[in-house]
């Protein structure tokens, strides 16, 4: 029993950021090459919710963004959601990040984002792009986290996650819109 309750401790923990880095707005990134699409393999199912967009939803839904991570440019899309519409208002920023448990990578965010009607928590799938709601952080997922409080999930990347998941902590990505 004190087991499980360390496991879920320090799971919770590792959804947090313990980076000091600084999120702000930059300059455009001056060289781009897109990644390539893959599906991604023992994705859990998502903890139901209304208010949530389907796990299963279309690539084509929503707002499209660009994340570049140096020469790298991944797309994704933002859902319709209270905390991905906030995110949207603020873009562009760029986000430090560090890695977690070898499943996510988190950055602090300059600002909080709204999480009016969002569920308490949710359970990720890897692709996806998530808050973490209680250290103000943008998370890409690119392994399977399970569910906790706080997670919420607010767009899906559309390809696969190599270039997220080969960063060292650290690294900073730059977040707009695309088009």
């Amino acid at each position: 029993m004190l087991s499980l309750a360390m496991t879920f401790v320090f799971g919770v923990a590792a959804c947090g950021s313990d980076s000091e880095g600084t999120a702000s707005p930059s300059a455009a990134p001056t060289s781009s090459s897109s990644s390539g699409s893959s599906g991604s393999s023992g994705e859990s199912a998502s903890a139901a919710d209304s208010s949530s967009p389907n796990p299963d939803q279309s690539s084509s839904d929503g707002t499209p963004i660009r994340v570049t991570i140096g020469g790298t440019v991944l797309t994704g899309r933002l859902w319709d959601n209270a905390t991905a519409r906030d995110l949207i208002e603020k873009l562009p920023v760029t986000v430090e990040f560090s890695d977690h448990q070898n499943m996510e990578k988190t950055g602090p965010l300059p600002e909080e984002l709204s999480t009016e009607g969002m569920p308490e928590g949710e359970d990720p799938r890897p692709r996806d792009i998530g808050y973490y709601a209680p250290g103000g952080d943008l998370v890409f997922y690119y392994g399977d986290v399970g569910y906790h409080d706080g997670i919420l999930r607010i767009g899906r990347f559309d390809g696969d996650m190599d270039a997220i998941a080969d960063q060292e902590d650290g690294f900073t990505a730059r977040v707009e819109p695309a088009g």
